[in-house]
């Protein structure tokens, strides 16, 4: 069987590292692990497969060379706040398909935390908002098209 049976209740169920990776590679989702420092300990497979990198590659900060150059400074800059403040992230930056094209993903980062509260890492995903960006990318360019045709109607226009 592939993953642990139930635990009675009341009680927490053991997992495999085996187990976990399955689970985390199986989710329909760029997931991603950090270290304290921000560095990518652990991309799911799905992550690799989006960007093309090798987990190698993509380890400690590697995962930044899949980063669109005009959003790499603000993202890392961001990143580095969050490290720094302990607490839940989330910003929109391009990640690159392995087939070169771009795309607006939110990323969102949360802290592990040990205990007694300790950051002891982060868990992230990356969620593909490209097709959001766009529709209200259009939205707004139909509401300026709407005002310039209302603005240069020769006379007055009320509603």
């Amino acid at each position: 069987m592939p993953f642990a049976q139930p635990a009675p209740t009341g009680q927490v169920a053991s997992v495999s590292d085996r187990q976990l990776r399955a689970i985390v590679d199986t989710i329909p989702g760029l997931v991603w692990l950090a270290r304290v420092d921000g560095g990518a300990e652990y991309v799911n497979r799905r992550w690799l497969e989006y960007t093309g990198l090798s987990q190698a590659d993509a380890g400690g900060w590697g995962w930044t060379a899949a980063i669109h150059p005009d959003d790499l400074d603000r993202l890392t800059n961001y990143w580095r706040s969050v490290l720094q403040s302990g607490v839940r992230g989330e910003t929109q930056a391009r990640l690159r398909r392995f087939d070169g094209e771009y795309r607006w993903f939110m990323f969102t980062a949360e802290p592990v935390r040990d205990e007694l509260g300790a950051v002891t890492g982060w868990c992230g995903t990356n969620l593909d908002i490209d097709d959001r960006r766009r529709a209200e990318d259009a939205v707004r360019a139909s509401q300026h098209e709407l005002s310039l045709i209302i603005d240069n109607i020769p006379g007055f226009v009320w509603c």
